[in-house]
């Protein structure tokens, strides 16, 4: 770890304390600006999923609101364009039922029991729909159009059968004549003529055949030809024959016609028929629709018990038969409208709860998620406070390392300069070789100091030992003094061979860098680093130094 640390300079130690505290609070603001961004993003969830679900839901009931709108409207006023509304207001739920099953999982399963009512509903609406086509949007379609031709057709013909005014301006004809034979008297001659003129006019403006018409007044014709005579008669002479003659025969052929066309109150009993259909359709009573059969069953009987022809028997009764069937099959029709709008009724009633209850479930999921979030931000501050709290811890400790590595070194630099000035230093500051760190330079540099001066003091008191030695040698008279002598001056020159040594070492250390740097610089032309440079001057300051060290021995 000493190796590494000591690769960097102080400059570099100080900018990556400045960086890695810088990076502590960098994560400190990236974990505020994370959990800042959680929050953010789970409100722009619960904006995003449960706005949208609460959006949908009220958008589907508006849409169901109005197909409901639209099918009142239809049953009232039993127009076309209203059940395509439906349709397409449906059409339209079915859209906003996709995206809200696009929500998540609780929506689906909302969209798909919605669905399933919306198709009950629909069904039970076109059945609706389709039975009033059946029965006849207005009154000329469908089986109210198909009997109400009938009974059309059936006014017509009792139109024909009609002769009530007929038959009583030819019996007040009559009285005119028999006043006129008993009283004599003028006014019952003009009376008839305006009668019979009266009786023209009602065959021509009748609902009879023509055929009919034309006998009638053939008729009248005769009976009015014949009738001047006897009146003239009558006035003259007071005798009138019993009122027998050619007018009265006119008058019973006349009365025949006119029974063989009679079917009593037939035009009445049809106007209350229409009445009592007309009363169901407005009521929806079912005592119209008995009351309708009673009447027809009278004017049946009555059709049978008449004068008329079996031809005309037959087509009035088929006619009435149709629209008596007719009619049963509208109330038949009506009554199952009844069942079907009370099925779709009864759907409608079923998807608004489930509407209901998504938008209930949107605010309750709303709520819990609203507090799961606050409860999760609560435990991001808190995190957050640790995560703080760590980076400062962290950077204090870093900060304290890193001055602690530094002071220590200067302050043992320090001591030995002060030994220096006072003593003789034997401790070393501690270095590593190739330490890119100033204070390890330092180190290196007052090591190097120390070094070359006890290499220097180590070389002069060898020297001067040695030359103690040889001079004592020369001066030694005895063989034990001179034995004494060349001892002292062989340990003498021992360790002045060690201190020799120890240069050659020292100088081989410093040729072996200035290689090492030489091979660096040839593998890589052109790129000389300050570091280098600084190295090849140490280094040959260095052996400048034991050069010196070993020129004063020598000398």
């Amino acid at each position: 770890m000493e190796k590494v640390w000591s690769q960097f300079r102080i400059g570099e130690k100080i900018g990556l304390g400045f960086a890695v505290v810088g990076l502590l609070f960098a994560g400190v603001v990236w974990h505020y600006h994370q959990t800042l961004q959680s929050v953010l993003g789970d409100y722009q969830q619960l904006q995003s999923v449960f706005e949208v679900r609460k959006s949908l839901a009220l958008e589907i009931e508006i849409e169901m609101a109005a197909a409901r709108d639209a099918e009142k409207d239809f049953l009232i006023q039993r127009r076309e364009h209203f059940a395509d509304e439906v349709d397409q207001h449906l059409q339209l739920m079915r859209t906003k039922m996709a995206a809200l099953a696009a929500v998540d999982q609780h929506s689906r399963q909302t969209a798909e029991q919605i669905e399933q009512r919306l198709t009950t509903y629909q069904t039970n609406f076109r059945a609706v729909a389709e039975a009033w086509r059946r029965i006849g949007l207005d009154e000329n379609s469908g089986l109210q159009g198909a009997f109400r031709q009938k009974v059309h057709r059936l006014q017509e013909l009792s139109a024909q059968y009609y002769v009530d005014p007929l038959y009583t301006t030819l019996l007040q004809i009559r009285r005119s004549e028999k006043d006129l034979a008993l009283r004599r008297d003028p006014a019952y001659r003009d009376r008839v003529r305006m009668l019979i003129q009266e009786f023209r006019q009602l065959v021509q403006g009748s609902g009879l055949q023509a055929t009919v018409k034309q006998k009638l007044l053939s008729e009248l014709v005769v009976y009015a030809r014949t009738f001047e005579p006897y009146a003239d008669n009558a006035l003259r002479t007071a005798d009138v024959g019993d009122g027998m003659g050619p007018f009265r025969d006119a008058a019973h052929r006349i009365e025949a016609i006119l029974r063989a066309q009679h079917v009593p109150h037939l035009e009445t009993n049809i106007y209350k028929l229409r009445r009592h259909e007309k009363d169901f359709l407005l009521r929806g009573d079912e005592s119209y629709v008995t009351m309708l059969v009673d009447i027809a069953r009278t004017i049946r009987t009555q059709i049978a018990a008449s004068p008329l022809s079996e031809t005309d028997k037959t087509l009035l009764t088929g006619l009435l038969l149709d629209y008596q069937q007719g009619f049963l099959l509208l109330v038949a029709q009506r009554a199952s409208i009844v069942t079907l709008t009370r099925e779709v009724d009864a759907a409608a009633r079923q998807i608004a709860p489930l509407i209901t209850a998504n938008v209930d479930q949107a605010n309750q999921m709303m709520a819990a998620r609203v507090e799961a979030i606050a409860e999760s931000s609560q435990a991001s501050v808190h995190l957050g406070q640790i995560t703080m709290y760590g980076a400062l811890a962290l950077a204090l400790i870093f900060v304290v390392t890193l001055t602690t590595r530094i002071v220590r070194k200067v302050r043992q630099m320090a001591g030995l300069l002060d030994d220096l000035a006072y003593g003789a230093p034997s401790t070393r500051v501690p270095a590593v070789p190739g330490g890119r760190d100033e204070i390890n330079a330092m180190a290196e540099s007052l090591n190097a100091l120390l070094e070359h001066r006890a290499n220097f003091l180590d070389c002069w008191k060898t020297s001067m030992n040695e030359m103690i030695a040889q001079r004592e040698l020369e001066h030694a008279h005895s063989e034990a003094a001179r034995d004494e002598v060349i001892t002292e001056l062989r340990a003498a020159s021992i360790a002045k061979v060690q201190q020799l040594n120890a240069i050659r070492g020292r100088l081989r250390l410093h040729a072996e860098q200035i290689v090492e740097i030489h091979q660096r610089l040839r593998s890589t032309p052109g790129d000389v680093s300050t570091d280098d440079v600084q190295a090849l001057e140490h280094a040959a300051q260095g052996m400048v130094t034991l050069l010196e060290v070993l020129a004063v021995d020598h000398t």
